[in-house]
Parts: structure tokens; sequence; C-alpha cells
């Protein structure tokens, strides 16, 4: 017979591993596509506090899937923010870069 604390465990990561993969997508994506222009910067911004506190939440009461969830979760959000971020510099930067187009007469 397993602990009663063993099944609150399986089901966290079960629901970690899920909730967790959801990122993944939108990552590839954005890489695929070379744009986040998409991407609510926001969104992306409030999920990743959000994400940092339950981290914090994980170690407060020591639980390994609230732990390792928000870990990878993390690195995919974050992921997502610095292409976010890139795309937004490009965007700031193409003004400059594109070649002047004259007037029409």
């Amino acid at each position: 017979m397993l602990p009663a604390t063993v099944l609150p465990e399986i089901l966290g990561f079960i629901a970690a591993i899920l909730t967790t993969m959801s990122f993944l997508p939108q990552a590839l994506r954005i890489r695929r596509q070379r744009s986040a222009a998409d991407v609510s910067l926001a969104m992306y911004l409030m999920m990743v506090t959000g994400q940092a506190l339950w981290l914090a939440y994980g170690f407060i009461i020591g639980s390994p899937s609230l732990i390792a969830a928000n870990v990878v979760s993390m690195s995919f959000v974050i992921w997502v923010l610095v292409m976010k971020f890139q795309d937004l510099r490009r965007q700031r930067m193409a003004p400059l870069h594109s070649p002047a187009v004259a007037p029409a007469e």
C-alpha cells in the first residue's frame, strides 16, 4: 500500500507535466516562424511572476511536483519572453536599417 502522501504527488507530477508542456508548442512556433509578434508580453510577464511565486510556495511546503513543474515551466516561459524581447528589439531597429524610400511624385 502506498503512503497517503504519494498519490497527491503522483497527481501533482501528472498535472505538472501537462501544464508545463503546454508552453512548448508556443515556444517552438515562435522559433519556427522567427516572430513573437502575436505573443502577449503582459500575459507572459504575469505567468513568469506567478510561476516564481508557485516555485517559492513549492519550496516552502516541500513539494517536489510544484518545484519541478515550475522550474521547467519558468524555463519555457523565459524562453518565450527572451524571443518576445528579441522580436520587439528587432521591430524597433527595423526602421533604422530599412532603406529610405523616395516619395512618389
